[in-house]
């Protein structure tokens, strides 16, 4: 695995046996097939040229995923996702004080056009308020032409998607951040999440 620490954003790549992020993209696709999930528009009323992705949150208890080389598809993606929490955590080790947990993945599908086009924080007002850190694990590559990166406004960094690439970052304000527009004939998948205070 190859790790980056930087301005408190760690990169790590590839964190998960080959075609487990392709297992994921199909598994979404059966979902959203069977119309499970939700748009910006359906759940928030967002407009097209503010939120523009479609969802499915993956461990609510009406979504079954197939199993990944005969292990449970949930449980084998929080493994890994704990494994890149534990490198974070070593590096900035104050962060083991706060007790966090994680048990959200919300996976995210964006076509040409769409992404998360405001500067914003994870961490608000109301449900909000527990989260300390996000997470991003990037579902496939997009090429060059087609954008789709996670942008940090105040680090002026600019994250691409890869594919089994994931990304720990503080939740706060001082890592906004946004999820450019897909150009071309293009999707993003992603799976993202919180790790919150206890």
């Amino acid at each position: 695995m190859t790790i980056e620490h930087k301005e408190f954003i760690g990169t790590y790549s590839p964190v998960y046996d080959e075609g487990f992020c392709q297992h994921l993209i199909s598994e979404f696709e059966r979902h959203m097939d069977m119309r499970i999930g939700y748009n910006r528009q359906e759940s928030e009323g967002a407009l097209k040229h503010v939120k523009n992705d479609y969802a499915i949150i993956g461990n609510a208890r009406n979504i079954s995923f197939s199993d990944f080389n005969g292990e449970d598809t949930v449980r084998y993606f929080f493994n890994g996702l704990q494994t890149c929490y534990q490198k974070y955590s070593n590096e900035y080790s104050v962060i083991k004080d706060a007790k966090l947990y994680c048990n959200s993945m919300k996976i995210q599908k964006t076509s040409s056009g769409g992404g998360y086009h405001v500067w914003h924080g994870e961490q608000a007002g109301d449900v909000g308020a527990t989260r300390g850190l996000f997470y991003i694990l990037y579902l496939n590559t997009l090429p060059p032409e087609a954008c789709g990166e996670t942008e940090f406004l105040y680090q002026q960094r600019r994250v691409d998607a890869v594919e089994n690439t994931m990304i720990i970052s503080p939740a706060a304000f001082t890592h906004a951040h946004r999820g450019n527009p897909v150009y071309g004939d293009h999707h993003k998948y992603i799976v993202t999440g919180w790790f919150l205070y206890e």
